[in-house]
């Protein structure tokens, strides 16, 4: 007698099938997060490689003066008003996107999603506001639906070049106020480790407190100005808490829960682009952060 029974799949065989496709995908998936990560970095680093042009494009039209270092991205008046309203303190500016950037290098770079980093989005997501209690936006809990503005900040020793006599007064003293009113900034020409000055860095929107097996603080504050604050205090290089004030950021190339331990994008004065070790305080600075040697023996503090 024939048999009539038709063909198909029996449990055991979609059950052996369902288990392969489950292993693969289990295979697949953490290569396809890595290679989504490694996508990520390089479009940061593209971006910077456009900062570093809009860099060289001010400097030919502003007699090789570097943009100012406080109001590249935002103008002074733009951040003094949402300083003096509370609408927007100096430490939330990164995320705070009601004010459109107006500074001096924003004509250059007009492309607001050039200002992002897609791996430094992804984090902000989740990420707290250090300084919620102060902030009008605040959500539940002290948390912040984040929406980034900017991720990248200028190496302030570029844009931020006063007189001596301004580190003999208080800063926030008139004396000063009135020498730092024309912006002054160093001119590429002054610049003598164009290969090894950082112009533009990420940063991270947290402080590094300490690294596993480290006793030493790395940074004090999260993100906040636009400018990258490289510590230049030598006598504090080794001070194991307060030594620090910016940082590069140290979130790539590494798992969410190591954050503190990956490496930054970093555009050089050259225009050349490297993915550095995230580092912070006087090492980052005597690395990345001087223009010229000789520039640690100003005093800055």
């Amino acid at each position: 007698m024939r048999n009539c029974r038709k063909a198909g799949f029996t449990l055991v065989e979609l059950l052996v099938v369902i288990a392969i496709i489950a292993l693969l995908m289990g295979v697949l998936l953490p290569a396809l997060s890595t290679a989504r990560a490694r996508a990520q970095t390089i479009v940061c680093g593209a971006n910077l490689k456009n900062y570093g042009s809009a860099l060289y494009m001010y400097t030919d039209t502003n007699n090789d003066k570097c943009p100012f270092s406080f109001s590249w991205l935002y103008s002074m008046k733009t951040i003094s008003a949402g300083v003096s309203s509370n609408t927007c303190p100096e430490e939330c500016r990164w995320h705070y996107d009601k004010d459109k950037p107006d500074g001096t290098l924003w004509p250059y770079m007009q492309n607001i999603k050039a200002h992002i980093c897609p791996t430094f989005k992804s984090l902000a997501k989740n990420g707290t506001c250090w300084n919620w209690q102060n902030h009008p936006r605040t959500g539940r809990s002290g948390t912040m639906p984040y929406n980034p503005t900017y991720c990248y900040s200028m190496n302030r020793w570029l844009g931020f070049f006063p007189p001596l006599a301004y580190y003999s007064v208080p800063t926030d003293s008139p004396e000063a106020q009135a020498m730092i009113a024309p912006e002054p900034s160093l001119k590429l020409s002054q610049v003598r480790r164009s290969a090894q000055c950082c112009a533009f860095s990420e940063e991270n929107f947290w402080p590094i407190e300490r690294r596993p097996g480290e006793n030493k603080e790395y940074s004090e504050t999260p993100i906040g100005k636009n400018d990258l604050w490289l510590y230049a205090n030598k006598a504090l290089k080794d001070a194991t808490q307060g030594n620090t004030q910016g940082n590069l950021a140290t979130y790539h190339n590494v798992s969410s829960g190591k954050r503190d331990e990956g490496s930054a994008n970093v555009v050089f004065v050259d225009g050349h682009v490297s993915l550095t070790k995230g580092l912070a305080g006087y090492g980052a600075y005597f690395e990345y952060g001087r223009p010229y040697n000789g520039h640690e023996t100003l005093p800055i503090w």
